[in-house]
Parts: structure tokens; C-alpha cells; sequence
């Protein structure tokens, strides 16, 4: 769903951004809640929320908004409103970790992983899949296989093996474990597997790597 540049609430939620982006948070803050006073229908009410919980300095006032911002998304044409999800989960996990729930900030990245795929390609798609990725290692839901790669990557990154990481590294940067990165991933180590140009253990490791994937394919 597009955000209308004359619309009120979207030109006060601007405005609060520029006030926050020069250090006047208090300003910013009152700008948000006049967004939100100021809305008429629940996406303007969706979009003051998502802002609101901006710089709080209490969590769970912080957690209060994140949770409204994603009700609101709930009671709009989904559609429209899929793009924006992967943000809002996020949110809400990082709410609900801050506070030590690592239940709920397990169960939102997750929810958060599940719903990238509806990421378009850019920069602020990487940001936000690397802090879900982040988010599931912190919280203990990063899969044996997962650091069974890292392993790999870190130990390239090391020893400066540029080859194994050029071909690795699309497929792994911001890997949620999705179907969609199981698979690109699959196809890099596939690749990689077949130049037979790491060592013996390695290559014994890739091979389990590959077999993994198939697996849950």
C-alpha cells in the first residue's frame, strides 16, 4: 500500500522523522502523536502507530505501539500491506526480547523470516532481513546447519578464500531459512561442491551441507 505524500498524517510523520534525524526527539515524538490524533481511518492510524513507538523510553510502551501498528496492518487489504510486514514483526520481536521474552521474540522473528519474502531487492531489504537473522541467532533459533556454515564462511573470511566466498556469500548473507534461501543456498554449495577447489574437510563438510538442504527441500 502506497503512502500518499499530501496525505496529513504521512507529511506530520515526515516531519517527525526530519526532527528526529536533527537530535530533537521530544519534537519528533509530539509531531508522531499528532499523527496519530490526527488520523481518520486505519491505515493514517496504522502509520502514526508504526511511528509512535519510535524513542520510547519505556519497552513497553515501545512494545504497546509496535503491537497497535501490526492490529492496524491486520484490518487492511493484505495485499497491500505485505511488503510492510517483515518490519512490523521485527518490531515486535525486538519489543518483546528487550523486555527478556524470548518466547514472543522467538515466535515474531520467525513470523518475521516467513513473510521476507515479499521484500523487494534494495538496500533497506538487506538491513532488514540481517536484523532478523540477527534477531533468531540471539534468541537460539539458528539451526545446527546454520552454524555449521557460519564455521565455513567465518574460516574463509579468515584465511582470505576468495573464491569459496564469492559464490557463497549472495546465498548467505540474510539467510532466514526460508524455502526460497534454503534453495539459493543449495545451488551455491552445489556449485562450489562441483569446482572441487576447497580441501578434503571441507569438502566433506560442504557435502553434509548439501545433503542437509536436500533434506528440507
Amino acid at each position: 500500500m502506497e503512502f500518499d505524500q499530501n496525505n496529513a498524517v504521512v507529511q506530520l510523520c515526515v516531519k517527525g522523522m526530519t526532527a528526529e534525524g536533527e537530535g530533537k526527539i521530544e519534537e519528533a515524538k509530539q509531531l508522531f502523536q499528532q499523527a496519530w490524533d490526527t488520523a481518520t481511518n486505519n491505515f493514517e492510524a496504522f502509520t502514526a502507530a508504526h511511528y509512535l513507538a519510535r524513542n520510547q523510553q519505556d519497552i513497553n510502551i515501545e512494545l504497546k505501539w509496535n503491537l497497535e501498528a501490526l492490529r492496524l496492518a491486520d484490518t487492511l487489504e493484505q495485499d497491500g500491506m505485505n511488503g510492510h510486514y517483515p518490519s512490523l514483526y521485527l518490531n515486535v520481536a525486538k519489543s518483546y526480547e528487550t523486555l527478556g521474552d524470548h518466547g514472543q521474540a522467538a515466535h515474531f522473528y520467525q513470523k518475521a523470516a516467513e513473510s521476507s519474502e515479499y521484500l523487494p531487492v534494495g538496500g533497506y531489504t538487506d538491513m532488514i532481513r540481517s536484523g532478523i537473522a540477527a534477531g533468531l541467532k540471539r534468541v537460539g533459533k539458528a539451526n545446527p546447519m546454520d552454524i555449521q556454515v557460519e564455521a565455513l564462511v567465518n574460516a574463509w573470511c579468515e584465511h582470505k578464500e576468495l573464491r569459496p566466498l564469492s559464490m557463497i556469500l549472495p546465498a548467505y548473507v540474510g539467510n532466514l531459512g526460508t524455502a526460497n534461501d534454503r534453495t539459493k543456498l543449495l545451488s551455491a554449495f552445489s556449485y562450489l561442491s562441483a569446482t572441487r577447489c576447497l580441501s578434503v574437510d571441507e569438502q566433506r563438510t560442504v557435502g553434509e551441507i548439501i545433503a542437509a538442504l536436500s533434506a528440507n527441500s
